[in-house]
């Protein structure tokens, strides 16, 4: 039986990531351990390693992020992290490593790999988000991973021109949509009651999520203030989940307290349950900021979204985005036409969804099981 160790840290990845790991315990062949690190830890985003832990994974915990709002702070972050790794990775000598996405847990997985000789699977790259961080972070990674598991075929194909093996680079697409396929319907009552809110069927009511950019970072109190006044005067039901933990993101928290006291109709959230997420996104209106949930989960739902800033341009995308700039009458008009354009919604009830079929988390379960291990995984080469 192989041993994986996946690492997760942060609210938003693990989402992504869960449906792979349950796919994995499924399996005789396979068993699991989960670290779990970062925000994941952090009393101020949540704490949301107690939803791992009742989601039944065996778990180790890694504290690594430390209370600073600077670039300077999440680069230290990373630095403990992999000393903690290492330190695990030798504790529990695994066969694979596996890891999602672009933030630091997977430059930091794939560094401990590749230096241990330990094969590591990254699911989610190949993507493109210019203007932060997390693109450069995602395709460090994929020169150092040994397996791919891309959302959509063109994320693969900027793989294989990366110079990675054909034979490595698995299409699988977006393990999030297994979760949404799979979480129940609940009704907005149901919702209002684990929430605390009073959401009713003939009122739309907006999902707001925006994150600092690190090229950015500096402005991300602005930005945030921006849209709140830009939703304010709508008078909508807005409910507001608090950003990651990259750079500028105490200052987006600090002004979402502000404004939610002040406003009635606001209501703010450190983290909520996958299932409530889930429904929120069934039902609202709208998703407005400019979460990657947007780009990935959104057309699957046949939602439509208003992204606001640079964040997540230029990254491939369905039809029920409307992109437009830091601008209060922009983003207004935007918001109505996600609302009220019958147009829109039409394109939004029919836009193709490029991130896959909702069945990815058992593909890249089979392909980790089926994977000899051997010098020629271990050992990569560039095609060019």
């Amino acid at each position: 039986m192989k041993k994986i160790l996946a690492v997760t840290g942060i609210r938003s990845e693990y989402f992504i990531l869960q449906p792979v790991l349950d796919e994995i315990l499924k399996r005789d062949d396979l068993s699991l351990k989960v670290v779990v690190t970062g925000t994941h830890l952090s009393p101020l985003h949540g704490e949301t390693y107690k939803i791992i832990e009742k989601d039944g994974y065996d778990i180790i915990k890694l504290e690594s992020l430390l209370a600073t709002d600077s670039l300077s702070g999440r680069c230290k972050s990373l630095g403990i992290q992999l000393m903690g790794l290492v330190d695990i990775i030798n504790q529990e000598k695994p066969d694979w490593l596996l890891v999602l996405g672009d933030r630091e847990e997977s430059l930091v997985v794939a560094t401990a790999g590749v230096y241990l000789n330990i094969p590591v699977a990254h699911i989610c790259g190949g993507d493109r988000v210019v203007g932060n961080v997390d693109d450069s972070v995602r395709h460090a990674v994929t020169k150092l991973a040994h397996l791919h598991f891309p959302a959509t075929k063109e994320n693969g194909e900027r793989i294989l021109r990366l110079g990675e093996e054909k034979w490595r680079v698995f299409v699988t697409g977006n393990p999030a949509l297994d979760s949404i396929r799979k979480q129940p319907e609940l009704t907005l009552e149901e919702i209002n009651d684990h929430i605390g809110t009073n959401l009713k069927p003939d009122k739309p009511f907006i999902l707001l999520i925006n994150h600092s950019l690190s090229s950015e970072y500096k402005s991300s109190q602005q930005q945030m203030a921006m849209i709140l006044e830009a939703v304010a005067s709508l008078n909508m039901e807005t409910i507001i989940i608090y950003p990651n933990s990259d750079a500028g993101s105490a200052a987006i928290v600090e002004t979402i307290e502000v404004y939610t006291k002040n406003t009635p109709f606001f209501h703010a959230f450190k983290t909520l349950q996958r299932e409530i997420f889930v429904n929120l996104q069934r039902k609202a209106a709208l998703l407005l900021g400019n979460s990657s949930s947007g780009i990935l989960e959104a057309p699957f739902l046949k939602l439509p979204v208003v992204n606001v800033g640079n964040r997540q341009k230029q990254r491939q995308h369905a039809e029920n985005i409307i992109f437009v700039e830091y601008e209060r009458e922009k983003i207004i008009a935007a918001i109505k036409k996600a609302t009220f354009d019958q147009s829109f919604l039409e394109v939004c009830k029919n836009c193709k969804n490029p991130y896959g079929d909702g069945f990815s988390g058992e593909r890249i379960a089979r392909i980790i099981a089926e994977t000899e291990i051997n010098n020629k995984l271990i050992s990569k080469q560039i095609v060019y």
